[in-house]
């Protein structure tokens, strides 16, 4: 039965996952340490058994062929009666057991050991020649292998055979021992590595498992507390850094949070209490003389709520990235007459605009809305002019709005663009506002990829400059 992919068929995934999930990352390095260890070991055994069983074979080799040399000098120069004195005085317990073939197949001189016995192996040679096989036997000696080298040598007119037989027990029984000892300390090996593996792993993980508790007493209300950061330069150490400074930025997320909510409460506080007082003044049967007035101030306080409102939502859609519509390309030219319009009709200041035409991508509500603050805070601070220019330069459009107001300082600039900020010319109710206007300009524009900063004009006033990227 086909299993179509993904679906968990194979058993192989499964346990991964199961390890995964089971065992922690000490465990995890426990059992992966002792296996390369033991797959180590294993590959390590393996070469070594091979390169000791060749060593051992080419040491069986020469030692027969260097004897087999020997035997073959002896018979081209004393005859088989001289090797079989030789042979007959040689040490009791050699290794290797020897023979002389005579060339119609019989035994002219053995070792002691093999007398009586037919030839060791079917094994011809030329004359001057050598040749050798590895048996696994012999039809003599003790059941074990042996290798055999066998060598012509030309005597009156035929050819006998010198066969030596190397035996290879003490080849065999040391690469046994090797593959025993490997095979005992194979897992003693494997342990070992797993348990030096565990009690490191824990010492390298006690400072994780340590920022791990300190953070788990971090609370949301609390957000002062920073982790310790070790003194080793190395991965846990830049780990707790870098968990520090995502505190440090929580923490002063969340007091921008709370200064934004108790800002934004006095805000709404005042006009709601201006609204309410005068309610409760007119009562159920208004003056007729006071109502008037009562009924102005309320409507005035009612638009001030709204604005804050709106540009409390304005700004909770520029934080999570929202718009209140597509975004297209905008003729940024077309925005700019009509916030010169706007204040010429809505001031008597002398408004003096430099255009030049340039396109922006963005949302046209959102662009709209800068150039409209902008705008609207020269014409509250300007004392007779405001100059607003645009033009291009490269691919960015660049939006000057200046003034022959005060000015401001320039250890102010900055704060001009926070949330609620209000300078000491600027408190009051009339002119002020509720300190929300430049925060939206510096949202929306970081929100269109643009820069906003604030310096001051030829006239001493202050100058706005908005960068924005511009279309081909």
């Amino acid at each position: 039965m086909n299993h179509p992919a993904g679906t968990g068929a194979g058993p192989g995934p499964r346990r991964s996952h199961w390890l995964s999930r089971r065992a922690g990352v000490r465990a995890r390095l426990t059992v992966v340490a002792a296996v390369v260890a033991a797959v180590t070991v294993v590959v390590a055994g393996f070469v070594l058994v091979l390169l000791l069983g060749r060593s051992l074979d080419a040491a069986a080799d020469t030692a027969a062929t260097q004897r087999t040399h020997e035997v073959a000098g002896i018979l081209a120069r004393q005859g088989p009666a001289g090797v079989q004195r030789v042979l007959a005085g040689a040490a009791a317990g050699e290794s290797a057991i020897t023979q002389v073939v005579g060339s119609g197949g019989r035994v002219l001189a053995s070792s002691p050991q093999i007398a009586g016995e037919g030839p060791l192996a079917d094994l011809r040679a030329a004359a001057g020649e050598t040749r050798r096989e590895r048996v696994d036997t012999l039809p003599v000696g003790d059941g074990t292998g042996y290798l055999v080298v066998s060598m012509g040598v030309g005597v009156d007119g035929g050819v006998d055979q010198v066969v030596v037989a190397q035996s290879l027990t003490a080849t065999t029984s040391s690469v046994r021992s090797v593959v025993s000892l490997l095979l005992v300390g194979l897992p003693l090996l494997a342990l070992a590595a797993g348990l030096a593996a565990y009690v490191f792993v824990g010492r390298a993980l006690r400072p994780v498992e340590a920022m791990r508790r300190q953070v788990s007493e971090i609370t949301a209300t609390d957000l002062a507390m920073r982790v310790q950061v070790p003194v080793a330069g190395d991965e846990v150490h830049h780990l707790a850094r870098t968990m520090n400074e995502m505190l440090a930025r929580l923490q002063a997320a969340q007091e921008g949070q709370r200064r934004f909510v108790a800002d934004a409460s006095h805000e709404l506080r005042s006009p709601l209490a201006t609204v309410k007082a005068n309610l409760q003044l007119t009562g159920a049967r208004p003056d007729p003389d006071t109502w008037p007035e009562a009924r102005a101030t309320m409507l005035d306080e009612t638009e001030r709520l709204e604005r804050i409102v709106s540009d409390l939502l304005l700004l909770a859609s520029a934080d999570d990235g929202s718009s209140d519509g597509p975004w297209e390309d905008v003729d940024l030219e077309e925005l700019v007459f009509e916030e010169v319009e706007h204040l010429r009709r809505s001031t008597a200041l002398d408004v003096r605009a430099t255009v030049a035409p340039v396109r922006c991508r963005g949302n046209r509500h959102q662009l709209s809305q800068i150039l409209r603050n902008v705008a609207d805070n020269a014409g509250g601070h300007a004392r007779t002019r405001v100059d607003i220019s645009l033009s291009r330069a490269a691919d960015v459009a660049v939006l000057d709005v200046s003034d022959d107001g005060p000015g401001i300082a320039a250890q102010d600039r900055a704060r001009v663009f926070e949330r609620f900020e209000r300078l000491d010319a600027g408190r009051g109710r009339d002119s002020g506002g509720a300190g929300l206007g430049l925060a939206i300009v510096r949202d929306l524009v970081r929100a269109h990829s643009g820069n906003v900063e604030l310096g001051e004009s030829s006239s001493g006033g202050a100058r706005f400059r908005v960068t924005l990227p511009a279309q081909p």
